[in-house]
């Protein structure tokens, strides 16, 4: 179980098409701020706990990453562990995943995001 302090941070990810692994462009909001504003990616630390809200190419519906946790924070990237997806949105990302490792010659099988702001 999490013992770093759960954030009220939420990042909306775009994933990119044709990446090793899973990649994407992504903003940061502030759920405590009275407006929920956007956010500077330098508020998270090494080890805080996110929500995350994963975009699909052509896709209208994203997939709810519920807990995921930061493990490194450079320059304007950030890697985050995936560690509680539901099984439907898992299958959704799975299937983006196989698609993704057909089409490049990388292959990443961790549950894993690079995400640059």
């Amino acid at each position: 179980m999490p013992t770093a302090p759960l954030s009220r941070m939420i990042i909306n990810c775009i994933l990119n098409r044709g990446r090793a692994g899973l990649e994407g462009e992504g903003c940061l909001y502030d759920m405590a701020a009275p407006d929920r504003e956007l956010s500077a990616p330098d508020k998270l630390r090494t080890g805080d706990y996110v929500k995350i809200r994963l975009w699909l190419p052509d896709e209208d519906a994203h997939i709810a990453v519920d807990l995921a946790e930061v493990e490194w924070i450079e320059s304007h990237w950030l890697k985050v562990d995936l560690l509680s997806v539901s099984p439907e949105n898992q299958a959704r990302l799975n299937q983006f995943k196989s698609l993704q490792r057909s089409s490049s010659r990388g292959h990443r099988t961790s549950q894993q995001v690079l995400i640059r702001f």
